[in-house]
């Protein structure tokens, strides 16, 4: 069962699931389990310079997290993956540290989410 904080926070998600709480929990398992390994992926890779697997790796990412939220901190990985394609490695490096911290919070509240679902 969502919390009325939860309901607040991702209401906008609930309305992409079509109001299937039960469906969005499921999402929310499926994220918790597959956000953490990208995010490990992700560093790696432009660790690696490989940035083509970082565009895929931060694309995928933002896949998985747009079904919660399609701002910030969703809207900011796109420029991750954009300096990426560019093979601009310093830049989507900086990019990636400055968004962090975010797409850690959002995956910390959807792992709540499939938690106390």
């Amino acid at each position: 069962m969502l919390t009325p904080e939860q309901k607040l926070r991702f209401q906008e998600a609930i309305d992409r699931v079509g109001g299937d709480c039960d469906l969005l929990v499921t999402m929310a398992t499926l994220v918790s389990e597959d956000a953490p390994q990208l995010v490990n992926d992700l560093e790696l890779q432009f660790e690696n310079n490989q940035l083509q697997d970082a565009a895929a790796t931060g694309h995928s990412l933002k896949g998985l997290l747009s079904t919660f939220e399609t701002g910030s901190p969703v809207k900011e990985l796109q420029t991750v993956i954009d300096a990426a394609r560019a093979g601009n490695r310093d830049r989507g490096s900086a990019l990636w540290l400055a968004c962090k911290p975010a797409i850690a919070a959002l995956t910390a509240s959807i792992t709540e989410l499939a938690v106390s679902g």
